[in-house]
């Protein structure tokens, strides 16, 4: 699992991106696309929800289906049925939101040319 965390600044969803690109590209290259869109576009919905001083933290994990992404910030969701989540909708195997104590979590799942569907 690769982690980093960002600030909420205009940059961020660039960052995320081209970090999100580099992991894909040296694990699962055919995702290197699909993962740094998916990464800007969480980044940039997260950033609008981050207080100047908070953090956004980003975890990517690879897995037998694909490439996992989430995002998690402080703050409350967007609701599944946003602009945001139509675009994502599109190119993602699956994906979801939820929010707890910690703040929100937004995740979805890239999957591999070579998985196999369930």
């Amino acid at each position: 699992m690769y982690t980093t965390s960002l600030p909420p600044t205009d940059e961020s969803p660039h960052v995320a991106g081209v970090w999100a690109r580099g992991i894909t590209l040296a694990e699962m290259p055919d995702l290197a696309d699909g993962a740094e869109q998916l990464a800007r576009n969480l980044v940039a919905t997260a950033v609008r929800r981050t207080p100047p001083d908070g953090r956004i933290h980003i975890e990517i994990e690879t897995t037998a289906e694909g490439l996992r992404l989430l995002v998690r910030d402080p703050r409350t969701p967007d609701p599944v049925g946003s602009r945001e989540w139509s675009e994502i909708s599109s190119f993602t195997l699956s994906f979801g939101t939820q929010s707890g104590p910690e703040g929100h979590e937004a995740w979805a799942l890239l999957r591999s040319p070579d998985a196999v569907p369930a």
